[in-house]
């Protein structure tokens, strides 16, 4: 798939990403699948198996949702932090935790 983080890395790495999320009626976002480009400039595109857990953060102002979430890549399952940016409404991976 080209360059992903290797397990263990827990420092930021902050990917965008294009996410397929799904919204209740209560307006709780739920991401199922997302797709970036890799460092081969190929599109990878990697289903959510699970979301471990889910907060709102401010930081210095700015809104983010967090999701921890795990998800096979490579063929290993990852876990990782995404977050979506309620100003911007912009995704990305903001670190692999293993």
């Amino acid at each position: 798939m080209g360059a992903v983080p290797k397990m263990g890395t827990s420092a930021p790495v902050n990917i965008p990403i294009q996410m397929y999320c799904a919204v209740d009626t209560t307006g709780r976002i739920s991401p199922i699948k997302f797709c970036f480009e890799d460092s081969e400039h190929m599109i990878c595109t990697i289903h959510i198996d699970q979301i471990i857990s889910r907060d709102e953060k401010n930081y210095v102002g700015i809104r983010e949702k967090q999701f921890f979430c795990s998800a096979q890549i490579d063929g290993v399952r990852r876990l990782l932090e995404i977050r979506y940016s309620v100003d911007t409404q912009k995704w990305r991976i903001f670190q692999f935790l293993s």
